[in-house]
């Protein structure tokens, strides 16, 4: 048989006869080389010919990672597929905080999805809060008024000054609703405020039934529309005046002069109007006669709160060029959180003075203990001169006359009633406007208009709107020579008024708390989280890359170890084993013993 053959053959033989047997085996195909995965049908090392198996995916990703002796030899360890899933939920933790990071910490996507809440978009719960808001958030009137108990001496010559006495405040709830609500397909929404007004004693330093000696507003605001009608109807009309016998300072209790009382002027058609009472805040209880419409913010929440009409009007018509006239401002309730992140000037549309009027950033201040609020304050050059503040050069270039620093001639504004607002007391105003008078004390901690606004959402948390009303006299015939020492054109203040906050209640005061300190603990929380979470996930996707890094410098120790080994073992002669049904004597070194087995 062929199995004796091979055994009794000579070794010399049997070695040639092995050699034609077995083809030659180049050196880059033994068994080291053939480890490291050269050769066809290979993928990664491990053997894609007919049959075999293929290689799993956790093999792949650890024959990526370099770990491709470790993956060919033995099955990963338990430690092994820990480092690689942790690898992989680092990475993806890393991704997402590195992106959350960039967002928080260079974009304003977190703010913009705050102010989102502001628009007022129809029937949105801003909206309807806005529409008509929860009697809580009401706001306080509080009106002062200027009591001239020595006017009839003064007129007499037996005093040097007139004495007016500021007589208040008289407080007053005011709620306010919108009212002819109209939200347009441009993202403006019209409007008329609608106020309702309830006296608190409490909160008053006089009752609404104490009588005060004061000028008589409808005759002297009859003086300029008389003198400007032609000669028949201005003698007629002068006529009907002189025969009610009307004086130039009256009395009237509060509540007359500031609510309304009947007026004989009042009633003549050609100056009334068809009204018949007056009282210098009766236009302001019930539906206001002035429309306004503003940008909801939808298109764009930078416009959010702008007024881009007065009374259908994109421009007003009361001053001279556009830079006076242009609206350009925010509804007093209410600012673009935008225009106060760089504490810029911020404009608010006074319909009491038919003007924007700025607010200049003063400081951060906290309020109501623990409320950080922004405190804008009115510059001490609003109604300046023109001489001192070129700004108001408009403000003075349609006017018969142009008076010092301290008022703005309003007349345009009031129906050409001789109205000439200033701040209270004539605070920043010239004292050539007062020299006649006595108890005329400007203060700033108490005349000058100041607002603090919440620094994310931009409405007003507290502040006072703080404005004076005064009448110019115009000594024409129908006073009946009453002015006696009065001068032309003197400025007689009737009334100031404050605008402020409510006493808001433990529950508002702890809601504004919430979304001050609350929102901001959250944008806080989020930016230094993810920097953290950025940085830790980052180090451990270091240190599981350095260990897998170690394992893979490890097998190739071994790996050169083991090719180390096998050399000295093996010698320079190539093993090839036969699979054969017989023991095979195997060569030995010459000189050497053979023996079979």
């Amino acid at each position: 048989m062929s199995h004796t053959k091979d055994a009794e053959m000579p070794m010399p033989a049997r070695q040639e006869s092995d050699r034609t047997a077995a083809p030659s085996v180049p050196k880059s195909l033994t068994l080291n080389s053939t480890r490291s995965g050269v050769g066809t049908g290979n993928f990664g090392g491990y053997g894609m010919t007919n049959g075999a198996e293929k290689p799993s995916v956790l093999h792949m990703i650890m024959e990526a990672l370099g770990l491709r002796n470790q993956a060919q030899n033995r099955e990963p360890t338990s430690k092994d597929i820990g480092t690689l899933i942790m690898l992989g939920v680092m990475f993806l933790l890393f991704v997402i905080s590195v992106t959350g990071f960039f967002v928080m910490w260079f974009t304003e996507y977190y703010n913009n999805t705050i102010l989102e809440n502001l628009i007022l978009a129809e029937n949105s719960d801003t909206a309807n809060s806005w529409l008509n808001p929860d009697p809580k958030y009401d706001t306080l009137l509080k009106a002062h008024i200027f009591h001239y108990p020595n006017i009839d001496d003064y007129l007499a010559g037996r005093a040097d000054k007139i004495k007016v006495v500021d007589v208040g405040p008289l407080t007053y709830q005011e709620h306010t609703v919108k009212d002819e609500v109209s939200f347009n397909k441009n993202f403006t929404v019209s409007f008329r405020d609608r106020k309702s007004y309830k006296f608190l004693p409490e909160k008053s330093s006089i009752g609404e039934h104490e009588v005060v000696r004061v000028p008589n507003v409808p005759l002297i605001s009859a003086a300029g529309p008389v003198k400007r009608m032609k000669a028949f109807e201005r003698l007629a009309v002068s006529t009907w005046i002189k025969q009610f016998k009307e004086p130039l300072f009256k009395e009237l209790t509060v509540s007359e002069y500031l609510w309304g009382y009947e007026d004989s002027i009042i009633k003549l058609k050609s100056l009334g109007r068809g009204r018949r009472r007056f009282g210098l805040l009766m236009s302001r209880n019930g539906t206001s006669v002035d429309s306004v419409q503003l940008n909801t913010g939808e298109d764009d929440i930078t416009k959010f709160s702008i007024i881009t009409q007065f009374n259908g009007m994109p421009q007003l018509d009361y001053w001279e060029g556009d830079e006076c006239n242009r609206i350009d401002g925010s509804e007093p309730s209410m600012f673009s959180p935008h225009l106060l992140q760089d504490r810029s000037t911020v404009n608010v549309f006074l319909q009491v003075l038919c003007r924007k009027v700025p607010l200049h950033f003063e400081k951060e201040v906290t309020i109501y203990n623990d409320i950080d609020v922004l405190r804008y304050r009115t510059p001490m050059d609003v109604f300046s001169h023109p001489s001192k503040n070129p700004a108001n050069q408009c403000y003075c270039r349609n006017t018969e006359l142009c008076l010092p620093s301290g008022v703005i001639n309003a007349t345009k504004c009031y129906g050409d009633a001789p109205i000439f607002p200033s701040f209270p007391h004539f605070f920043t105003g010239d004292p050539v406007l007062y020299q006649d008078f006595e108890g005329i004390e400007p203060d700033a901690a108490v005349h000058q208009t100041y607002a603090d606004i919440h620094p994310r959402f931009g409405f007003p948390i507290s502040g006072a709107s703080r404005v004076q009303i005064n009448i110019m006299l115009d000594k024409t015939p129908i006073l009946r020579n009453q002015g006696g020492r009065l001068k032309n054109t003197t400025i007689l203040p009737l009334m100031w008024i404050e605008i402020t906050s409510g006493d808001f209640s433990e529950e508002v005061l702890h809601t504004l708390y919430l979304s001050t300190f609350g929102l901001n603990a959250i944008q806080q929380t989020l930016k230094y989280g993810t920097l953290l979470i950025s940085v830790t996930s980052f180090s451990l996707i270091v240190a599981g890359v350095y260990y897998l890094n170690s394992r893979r410098e490890e097998q190739l120790q071994e790996s050169k170890t083991s090719a180390e080994l096998e050399a000295l073992n093996g010698g320079e002669n190539i093993i090839v084993v036969h699979h054969i049904d017989m023991p095979v004597p195997l060569p030995v070194q010459e000189g050497g013993n053979h023996q079979g087995t």
